[in-house]
């Protein structure tokens, strides 16, 4: 089951603020122009992301991770009261 986060930035340097959003946008989807909805497959690859953004990243920069439970997701809506997203009721692998 994959891991679901919002992630959030603010960065001042444009040349950071674009590598940054290249590298979100390989995990997921940007949703505003700083803040990405991102799929992890384990706890593995989120210390493997937030190792890459660090190297990336100085002092000054602001990047945040919000954990996305399913329930939350479901509960998401936009500004219109439509659901952010749909979910299957079965999953067959």
């Amino acid at each position: 089951m994959k891991l679901h986060y919002l992630v959030c930035f603010d960065i001042a340097d444009n040349k950071t603020r674009l590598r940054v959003g290249r590298l979100l946008l390989r995990y997921g989807q940007r949703v505003q122009k700083s803040v990405f909805e991102i799929a992890l497959a384990n706890t593995g690859e989120m210390e493997m992301l937030k190792h890459k953004l660090k190297l990336l990243l100085d002092g000054e920069n602001e990047l945040r991770f919000y954990r996305l439970c399913l329930n939350c997701r479901k509960a998401s809506r936009r500004v219109d009261g439509m659901p952010l997203a749909t979910f299957p009721e079965v999953v067959i692998i």
